[in-house]
Order: structure tokens, then C-alpha cells, then sequence
């Protein structure tokens, strides 16, 4: 219900763990109690609910809040660590363990309840979700039969509901289950029903069960960053140690080349003095030589001990190298797997948005699909006008090409209607004769009465004869009594049988512009009873008995037939479909004009009823409102009549609440319809109305309207948040208390406005 547009959700159950989850459903994240309570908000806001006969806010569908809780608990394990080829030991003893997540989930499950189709008097798309809702909560039965007879195969699968509540009732849960009934002995049946199922719920035992699961990915993520740690402290020890040595040779090196220097400064003193010292060349002629040998085997030392030092370093650097460059692999191994990872990582996400592309591509083209099916639809329906326009033209050319046997047709046309004609005059001669009997009987009344005053003074002369002639009478009287109900009952029903049966409803139809008067109220009150018939509003409606009525609603001034036609549309009007037709057609304006003009309280009844149940369709408030009919509503208020009233306060309880559910689906904006032609200022002032249904009503629509923040202000000005307030506290029904509340606390104007009071 977060997402209303999501109406095809699919169950799937993860073979591994066997939890159950719903794709395309809309998961959100909880950030705190005022979230979740929004959040829980616009799931009822969006819930579907309708006006049944049984209920003016029927559920159409269950409501299940799931709410998933997790919660990660350090363990209390140690010794365990990991080992690594070098056998440099990493201790994770100091750590917390293995950690674990502890799951639960909280469902709170609102179950629409069963219905009696012929009760609920539910049709279309409402019969569909009405058979949806009795088949899962059949299926729901079973399960909870099979259970609490400890049956080895439990039937869970058979719908989405018990797919999802298959924990509830026979996993490791804590289930509390309420059920309801009604004190009313119309729904025994259902009461019981309810009782024993119930009954059959409390025999089965749940068995709580902690769940809880290692989180293994974190402790691996942490192992291996752990070993990867110790590597490459391993790693920059060996480096450093491989540093340390070359700069070792580096010094001996150095040394060395000191000596070589040194000893070269030694033979260039040397050659000075053996210059200075020329004259004595010959006594250190041998001494010179042994010096130059010396020097010669020096340097040859010195040579050997550079080569010596070359290639050491040579060795030393191909080994540092080596070592390097299996450090570089290394580095580069650990490195690439990272890099692999991130890129599965990175090619996970790139599937996860492609798959949100493609879900988004669906959406569009199921959208797209909707929008060509819907100018399909459209296409189909012109070119179906097209074609009735085709054979209208056609049935024409067959009219003409017909006038040859409009004689013969014609002919039997009189002999039926001639018929016809005898049998509404043998039903006005049967009427007559009613009304001739009630006068007749009347007289005798007034007969018996004289001649019993007669027979009390005249009763000491003429006992024997008198009884006689009064019991006579008396008999005779009683017999003419029983004739006249027995005829008057038979009559009506033979009325119905032979004109329904025999003469046919378009025949019908047609006497209902038949100029005389008797005729017409007959024709209307037939056409009416036949309305009062779901099965029968169809037929009336096809062979254009709706479009008869509305002809005659707006020529006739007779106030009998208005009256008996208001009725006629009030039960034509309980059908969706019909709705829209009497709406096309200027039914609302009609009946807002008969409304203005008459001051009849059963016709203002009727038109009030009719316009009422009209209130109940959101597609048709703006149309009838330009129609008047709110007005007329309004208007019909001056009768002061208790059930006329009664009917406007429903019809204002249905329009409000179709508006608000508009409004908070965000299909429209603004002011409310009711609030601007000025319901709200009579609702505030007659809210404290005695009669229960109507006070009930108008609190409802009260409670609804306020719901819009665009109305408040009129709330304010007009006194409806002190009532607001009243009803929260005062109203006899609780759920109408409920909703009061609700709404006082859910929109922020109304708080500010509270808040300022």
C-alpha cells in the first residue's frame, strides 16, 4: 500500500533459507518512531475501502505490516586465529569472535472479512474482490484445520495470504489472533462460524525459537585484512634489513677508497723527495723500488679488492632485485585480487542497475501498453458508433424498402394495442370497482351503525326479526370485506404478472406517454417495482426506460408520478454504471428542479435518496455539483422532515468521504466541493441532531472533511474544530470517536491551529 501503482506482486520463497519475499513490494528503511508512524499513515490512506449494504467503509482487501528487525551481537569465542605459510601467527584472540546477527519480524495482519454476497449486495468489480477475499480466507481455514488436527501436509501454498503468514501459525512465532463478531441475530450464522474458527486457532502451539546466524562475510572481510596486515609488515622488515646492508657495503667501500688516496699521496711524496733528493737517488734507488713494488702490489691488491668489490655488489644487487621483484608480486597478486573483487563488486552493481533500467523499462511499457489498450478501447468504441450510425442509415433504406407490408404490420400493431387498450380499461374498470366496494362498504358501515341505534330502542318489539336482519347484515358486511381484500390483492398481482409478461416492458414503456393520467401513474408504478429489482435495472436501462422516466420527471407536474419516479431513479442509481447514465443525461438537474418545487415530503425523500446515492461515485462530484445537486441537498433542508434529513446527512457522509480519498491520493487539490456551496456551516450547526443514523452520518462527514488541510480554515471560522474536538470525546460510536482523533493528530494544519487556540 506504499505504492498503490504496484498492484501485481509476486511471492517468491530462497530455497536456502526458506524465508518468504515479495518482488516489487516497497522496502524502506525505519529511521525513527515518527517515520514508521508516517509511513504506517499512508498505507491506511491508501487502503481500498468501500460503501456496502452491510458497511459504509468495507475493507476490499487485507493489510499486512511487515517490519523486519536486525541486530548484530559480538561473540564471546577466542582462541581462533589463522596461520599463514610463514608461520607468522595472526591472533584474534584480542577480537570479539565471530559475530552474530539476531533476526525477527513483526507482522500485524488486518484480515477483510468474509462476505454473504446476497447480504453485502456487492456487483462488478466489488463481487470480484469479495470472491478473492472468501477464497483466501477459505484457505486460510484449512490451514489452521490441518494444523490443529497435527495433519502431515499443511496446504500453505494454496494462496499469497498464507504464503505469508505461514510463520504466524506454525513456525517459531508468538501469534495473537482477535476475532470479531456482531450481537445481531441476522448474522448467527457468520457469528458461529467465526466462534469455531477461533476455537479451531487456540488448539494450535507454537514453539519460540531464538534465531540467530554467524555473520561469517564480516569475520572473513577482517581475517583477511588481518593477514594482509602481517604480510606486508613481514614485507618492510626484509626491505629494510636489505637496505641496511647495502648501506654497510656502502661504508666499507668508502674506506677503501680512503686508503687508495692515501697511499697515492704517499708516492707523490715520495717522488718529491726522490727529486729533492737527487743526489742521493742511488743509496734510495733500491729503497724507491721496493716501494714501487710495494706500490705495484697495492695497487694490484687495490684492483683485486675493487673487482672483489664489484661483483659482491653486483650479487648483492641482483638478490635485492630478486627479492623485490617477488615482492612486487606479491603486491601485485594481493593488488589484482582486490582489484578483482572491486570489479565483481563493480559488475554486481552494474547488473543490480540494470535491472532497475529494465524494471523501469517495464513500468514504462506497461504504461505505454495501458495507454495503447486504452485509445484501442477508444478507437473500438468510435468505430463501434461508426458502425451503429452505418446501420441506423441502413435500417433506414430498409424502412423505405419496407412500406409495402407497413399495412399488414400496422394492422396487427392495432389488434395488439386494441388488446392492450381492453386491458387497461378492464384494470380501471377493476379499479373502479374497488373504489365503488369502499363506498359501498363505507355506506354499510354507516348503515349498520344507524341500525343499531334503531335496534336498541326498538329492541323490546322486534328482538327476533331485528337480530336476524343485523346478524344478516353483519355476515353480509364480513363477506363484502374479505371479497374486497382478496380482490384488491389478486388484482395487484395480476397487474404486474399480465403487463410484465404478457404486454411486454417496451410496451410498457411506451404507455408511460400515453395522455391519459390513470395510464401513465400505472405505467410509472410498474416500471418502478421492476426497478426496485437488481436483475430487472438492466433491461429497464437497455430498452430506454431511464431516458423514458427523465422525459417524463421533467413534462409531468402530477405529484404522484414524481413521487413514484424519484424512487424509480434512487433504485436505478445504486448501480455504478447507471450513475453515469443518469448523469449524462441531466438526471442530477432534474431531480435539483423537482427538488426546488415541490414540497411533498415522501417525493423530497425519493429525490433526496436518488441524489444521495449518486454522492457515492468521486467521478461525479464536480459534474454534480455544477448540476446543482449539492445545493438541492442543502435546499431539501428547509422540509424539516426527519427522513428527508436523514437521506441528505448519507448523501453528504458518501460525497465526503469519496473527496477525501480522492484528495489524499492526490488525484485533486483545493477546497472542498462540499465546503464551498456551504455544507460545513449547516453540518456544525445540526451535528447535535437526536435521530442516531443521521447524527452518525454527519459526524462522519465531518470527520472526513477535515482530513483536507485546504479546509481548515472554514473549520476555524465556522467552529468545526470545537466539534472535531466534541466528537472525539462525546460520540456514542468508537470508531467514529477513532476517527476523529486520528484526524485532529494527523493533519499538521489542524495541529497549529489547536496549538494557537
Amino acid at each position: 500500500m506504499l505504492s498503490p501503482e504496484k498492484n501485481n506482486i509476486t511471492i517468491v520463497e530462497d530455497p536456502r533459507t526458506g524465508e518468504v519475499s515479495l518482488l516489487g513490494a516497497e522496502v524502506i528503511k525505519v529511521l525513527d518512531l515518527d517515520h514508521f508512524l508516517q509511513l504506517l499513515q499512508v498505507g491506511e490512506a491508501n487502503r481500498h475501502a468501500t460503501n456496502t449494504k452491510l458497511n459504509t467503509e468495507s475493507s476490499r482487501s487485507h493489510a499486512i505490516l511487515m517490519v523486519y528487525v536486525q541486530r548484530s551481537v559480538k561473540g564471546k569465542e577466542e582462541n581462533e586465529g589463522f596461520a599463514p605459510q610463514n608461520n607468522t601467527r595472526v591472533d584474534l584472540s584480542s577480537g570479539t569472535g565471530a559475530p552474530k546477527i539476531l533476526k525477527s519480524k513483526f507482522l500485524i495482519v488486518d484480515l477483510a472479512g468474509s462476505e454473504r454476497i446476497d447480504k453485502s449486495g456487492s456487483e462488478g468489480h466489488m463481487l470480484e474482490e469479495a470472491k478473492f477475499i472468501n477464497l483466501s480466507l477459505t484457505s486460510l481455514g484449512k490451514c489452521i484445520n490441518a494444523l490443529a488436527e497435527n495433519s502431515p501436509h499443511i496446504p500453505i501454498r494454496d494462496s499469497k495470504l498464507t504464503s505469508l503468514l505461514r510463520d504466524s501459525f506454525g513456525g517459531s512465532a508468538r501469534t495473537s489472533l482477535i476475532i470479531t463478531i456482531g450481537p445481531s441475530t441476522r448474522h448467527y450464522t457468520e457469528t458461529a462460524s467465526t466462534i469455531m474458527f477461533g476455537q479451531r486457532a487456540m488448539k494450535i502451539v507454537n514453539m519460540v525459537k531464538l534465531k540467530e546466524e554467524f555473520d561469517y562475510e564480516s569475520l572473513c572481510r577482517k581475517l583477511e585484512y588481518q593477514v594482509l596486515e602481517k604480510e606486508n609488515d613481514r614485507l618492510e622488515s626484509e626491505i629494510k634489513f636489505v637496505l641496511e646492508q647495502l648501506e654497510i657495503q656502502k661504508d666499507q667501500n668508502k674506506i677503501m677508497c680512503d686508503d687508495v688516496d692515501r697511499l697515492t699521496l704517499s708516492l707523490k711524496q715520495s717522488e718529491e723527495r726522490h727529486l729533492e733528493n737527487y743526489t742521493h737517488q742511488k743509496v734510495l734507488s733500491e729503497t724507491t723500488q721496493m716501494y714501487e713494488k710495494k706500490i705495484a702490489e697495492l695497487f694490484k691488491q687495490l684492483e683485486d679488492e675493487h673487482a672483489k668489490y664489484e661483483s659482491s655488489e653486483e650479487q648483492l644487487l641482483q638478490e635485492s632485485q630478486l627479492q623485490i621483484s617477488t615482492l612486487q608480486m606479491v603486491l601485485a597478486d594481493t593488488t589484482q585480487m582486490y582489484e578483482k573483487k572491486m570489479t565483481d563488486l563493480s559488475t554486481q552493481l552494474e547488473e543490480e542497475r540494470v535491472r532497475s533500467e529494465h524494471l523501469e523499462e517495464q513500468l514504462v511499457e506497461m504504461r505505454k501498453h495501458l495507454t495503447d489498450s486504452i485509445k484501442e478501447e477508444n478507437d473500438c468504441f468510435q468505430m463501434k458508433l461508426q458502425e451503429m450510425d452505418q446501420l441506423q442509415k441502413n435500417l433506414m433504406n430498409e424502412l423505405k424498402s419496407l412500406r409495402s407490408e407497413r399495412d399488414e404490420i400496422l394492422s396487427e400493431k392495432t389488434l395488439q394495442y386494441q388488446e392492450l387498450q381492453k386491458m387497461l380499461q378492464r384494470l380501471v374498470d377493476e379499479e373502479r370497482q374497488r373504489k365503488c366496494l369502499e363506498m359501498e362498504t363505507a355506506n354499510l358501515k354507516k348503515l349498520l351503525s344507524e341500525y343499531k341505534i334503531d335496534l336498541e330502542t326498538k329492541q323490546s318489539c322486534t328482538t327476533n326479526g331485528s337480530g336476524g336482519a343485523a346478524s344478516a347484515l353483519g355476515n353480509q358486511t364480513r363477506i363484502i370485506k374479505g371479497n374486497k381484500s382478496r380482490d384488491a390483492l389478486s388484482g395487484q398481482r395480476s397487474t404486474i404478472f399480465k403487463i410484465f409478461e404478457e404486454v411486454g416492458l417496451q410496451k410498457i414503456l411506451d404507455l408511460l406517454r400515453s395522455e391519459d393520467l390513470d395510464v401513465q401513474i400505472h405505467a410509472v408504478k410498474v416500471v418502478a417495482n421492476l426497478a426496485a429489482e437488481d436483475i430487472n435495472q438492466e433491461r429497464i436501462v437497455e430498452e430506454g426506460g431511464l431516458d423514458a422516466l427523465l422525459l417524463l420527471l421533467e413534462s409531468s407536474e402530477n405529484t404522484t408520478i414524481l413521487r413514484v419516479i424519484s424512487g424509480a431513479i434512487a433504485n436505478l442509481a445504486m448501480n455504478e454504471f447507471n450513475q453515469g447514465l443518469i448523469m449524462s443525461k441531466g438526471g442530477a438537474r432534474l431531480l435539483a428542479n423537482l427538488a426546488s418545487k415541490t414540497d411533498d415530503p415522501q417525493t423530497l425523500r425519493m429525490v433526496a435518496g436518488a441524489i444521495a446515492n449518486l454522492c457515492g461515485n468521486e467521478k461525479l462530484h464536480v459534474m454534480l455539483k455544477e448540476e446543482g445537486g449539492i445545493k438541492a441537498l442543502l435546499y431539501m433542508v428547509k422540509s424539516g422532515n426527519s427522513d428527508v434529513i436523514a437521506q441528505i446527512a448519507r448523501g453528504l457522509a458518501n460525497f465526503a468521504k469519496c473527496e477525501s480519498r480522492t484528495i489524499n491520493q492526490g488525484y485533486r487539490k483545493g477546497r472542498s466541493l462540499l465546503v464551498e456551496d456551504g455544507a460545513l456551516t449547516w453540518m456544525v450547526a445540526n451535528q447535535n441532531i437526536t435521530i442516531s443514523s443521521t447524527r452518525r452520518h454527519i459526524e462522519l462527514a465531518l470527520c472526513h472533511l477535515a482530513q483536507n488541510e485546504d479546509n481548515v480554515q472554514d473549520f476555524v471560522t465556522s467552529g468545526g474544530i470545537i466539534e472535531l474536538k466534541r466528537i472525539s470525546l462525546e460520540s456514542p460510536r468508537e470508531d467514529i470517536r477513532h476517527l476523529a482523533k486520528k484526524t485532529l493528530n494527523s493533519n499538521p494544519a489542524l495541529v497549529r491551529e489547536m496549538q494557537k487556540g
